[in-house]
């Protein structure tokens, strides 16, 4: 999902949750969960958009009119643990901003 698709979805009312996804090993990508899927935040050439802190993803959530979000921390012991879906709402710090 584009950015300009995630600001038409917030537009519309139709995103149920925004993840800002950090693992201890990588860099935080921020999913968007709407009415009928999910999808992470993607540049226009198509690759995962990344941030390198909560800033950036506060700012990009900003942009989109969005001031709410779940930081969900994933370790790498969770990762390979975990079945086919992670239920990242068990785990997750709710944030405003």
């Amino acid at each position: 999902m584009q950015i300009s698709e995630f600001k038409a979805l917030v537009s519309s009312h139709k995103l149920k949750a925004v993840n800002f996804i950090e693992s201890g090993c990588g860099p935080m990508v921020v999913e968007v969960e709407y009415e009928g899927g999910k999808d992470l935040i993607k540049n226009s050439d198509g690759a995962v958009f990344t941030c390198l802190n909560v800033t950036q993803a506060y700012d990009l959530c900003h942009r989109a009119g969005v001031h709410e979000a779940n930081l969900v921390q994933v370790t790498p012991h969770d990762e390979t643990c975990a079945g086919v879906v992670m239920d990242y709402h068990r785990d997750s710090i709710p944030l405003k901003f």
